[in-house]
């Protein structure tokens, strides 16, 4: 039973999720967290984990109308307090911190409602955002503390600060690649060649150390010798990224693993 309401409540999700896409991506407003005394952002949305009967008493009662920017239609504020999870209110067209009886399930014996649905890591910003995500959700912020969440417990957290890495991301070291790559002394087919390049290695620093290149489309007339020489001049650009600064906390954070495509066009 517990396994289907979970399925039901990310169904749920899924189709709201589907229909702010659809009606074009907005920069969500996040729920918070809240560690010692110091408010965060969090990156997941933390009410779609509850059962589906409490998320729909929780939707009617409370009102929860969806908005291009908040299209869950509220915002919850948890609370960490004694190696625990806690909610403190939802906010709507008002704050609600009673929940009538809705949420009675989860109250421990001090009358807290104790997030025992919750589980996963999320990640917890605070200060300066130095990266606004388009979804709002994957935004990257000066400070940022890493939870890792067992059924409302709190296993562990770890704090550390983005602001040493500087404020150069992915999308400018793309820009900065395809600016400086020269393929003028390449004679090759007119035309199209789209390229894939993934991460392979990093350092202790977050360095790429290694990575491939991989021919996707449109390179089918184009003779050994010449892959090997935009291979060659990938390489050569790529040393010129200083790319510790496009992670988080010495790990790839905007990970160009996932597809992401560089597209060569030769006039």
């Amino acid at each position: 039973m517990k396994r289907l309401a979970y399925i039901l409540s990310l169904l749920t999700w899924l189709l709201t999720f589907s229909h702010s896409v659809s009606a074009g991506t907005t920069i969500q407003v996040q729920d918070k967290i809240i560690i010692n005394k110091v408010e965060h952002r969090v990156n997941h949305p933390l009410m779609f984990q509850i059962d589906s009967v409490s998320y729909f008493s929780l939707k009617e009662n409370l009102n929860f109308s969806s908005f291009s920017w908040n299209f869950r239609g509220h915002v919850a504020t948890f609370e960490v307090r004694d190696s625990k999870l806690f909610l403190n209110c939802i906010e709507t067209d008002k704050v609600h911190t009673d929940f009538n009886g809705l949420l009675d399930k989860y109250m421990d014996k001090k009358g807290r409602v104790f997030a025992s649905w919750i589980s996963g890591t999320f990640i917890c910003g605070t200060g300066e955002c130095l990266y606004v995500a388009s979804n709002g959700f994957d935004s990257a912020y000066e400070q940022e503390t890493e939870l890792v969440v067992d059924n409302g417990a709190v296993i562990s957290s770890r704090t550390y600060s983005n602001k040493t890495y500087g404020s150069v991301y992915l999308d400018d070291a793309k820009r900065m690649i395809s600016h400086n790559i020269d393929l003028s002394k390449i004679k090759a087919p007119k035309g199209r060649v789209t390229i894939k390049i993934d991460a392979m290695n990093f350092s202790n620093e977050g360095k790429v150390t290694e990575w491939s290149v991989e021919f996707l489309r449109g390179d089918d007339a184009l003779s050994a010798e010449i892959k090997e020489m935009i291979v060659t001049e990938i390489n050569r650009v790529f040393n010129l990224v200083d790319w510790k600064t496009c992670c988080r906390d010495g790990k790839w954070h905007w990970t160009i693993q996932n597809g992401v495509i560089y597209p060569l066009i030769f006039q």
